[in-house]
């Protein structure tokens, strides 16, 4: 019994063989049964059980993170390339008209700089000056209205009257007598005032007198009236104004006749003074002068010119 087999369970492994004698020190180096300490051989780290397993999961996570990592960036790439497609065939949507865009309206002008000049160069240095930088000045444009076209009205001095030309005789003779006087002609208007027996009027035009201006000094004051052409007269004679003048005082304007347009022709004229004596002496149409008439002072009266209605006053003098 001894010596008889001895039964192997049921599912337990098969038993070993022993080693032949031919391999008896190889087989115990390389993972046979150990038979002496001198004869045994350790397994290699990568044969243990325990180191196989982590290193197996270290070189899979190796290997997989980085095709992993690959593949998604391949994607995202994919994706981009798949939105820049799509976003070239779409057309950009234009600015809301509620929210316009501002705008710079910016006007500039370059002023050319100047030529060098052979005095910028410096003192024996050759060569060109150095040229200047162009420069740039903004320009405002103001646009202004042009001023109101203005005219200027020049007035004509005041027109000298027989009283200024008195006044200024009395002024250097105060105690003396004159008169001074001025004619209103026909086409031509009112002379220069002329004074103590000048001549006032005209001499051969053919253009009779319409008015008089008379001022006396130092003969208590003037009266006078108008005898002047009466159209479709009978009796071939003029006509007297209605009425004379009142007495006018000394250093006063005193007028007869009439410058209106229409107004008739003067034939002739009455004057009077307050004290002394008066003269005078006319020319009329197609007559030369007459003969030196006088008149005392008021009820008196002088009369000059002609009664004849188709002729008419041309020109006077008169005295005091």
């Amino acid at each position: 019994e001894a010596d008889a087999p001895r039964r192997q369970p049921v599912g337990a492994p098969p038993a070993r063989s022993a080693p032949s004698p031919s391999s008896g020190a190889k087989a115990g180096r390389k993972g046979g049964p150990r038979q002496s300490d001198d004869e045994y051989a350790p397994p290699r780290l990568l044969n243990r059980p325990l180191v196989v397993g982590p290193m197996a999961l270290i070189v899979a996570a190796l290997v997989i993170t980085p095709l992993a990592v690959l593949g998604s960036g391949g994607a995202d790439e994919e994706e981009d390339r798949r939105q820049n497609a799509r976003s070239s065939h779409e057309t950009p949507a234009s600015p809301s008209a509620a929210e316009p865009l501002p705008t710079v309206s910016v006007s500039s002008r370059t002023v050319p700089p100047p030529p060098p000049t052979e005095s910028a160069r410096p003192s024996g240095t050759p060569g060109r000056g150095k040229a200047a930088k162009p420069d740039v000045k903004s320009t405002v444009t103001v646009t202004a209205r042009p001023p109101r076209a203005t005219a200027t009205v020049t007035a004509k001095p005041a027109q000298e009257t027989a009283a200024d030309a008195v006044k200024r005789l009395a002024a250097n003779d105060p105690s003396g007598r004159h008169i001074c006087y001025r004619a209103y002609v026909s086409g031509k208007g009112w002379q220069k005032p002329v004074c103590d027996g000048t001549l006032a009027g005209t001499s051969g035009q053919d253009r009779p007198v319409k008015a008089l201006n008379i001022a006396v000094h130092g003969t208590g004051g003037s009266a006078a009236n108008a005898f002047v052409h009466r159209p479709g007269s009978k009796d071939g004679k003029g006509v007297w104004k209605p009425k004379w003048t009142a007495v006018i005082a000394d250093g006063r304007n005193n007028y007869v006749g009439s410058t209106e347009r229409d107004a008739p022709d003067m034939l002739g004229f009455a004057v009077n003074v307050g004290s002394g004596r008066i003269c005078q002496t006319t020319r009329v149409r197609g007559a030369d002068w007459g003969g030196q008439t006088c008149a005392d002072a008021r009820p008196g009266f002088l009369f000059g010119g002609t009664l004849t209605n188709d002729s008419w006053l041309e020109a006077v003098r008169l005295t005091v």
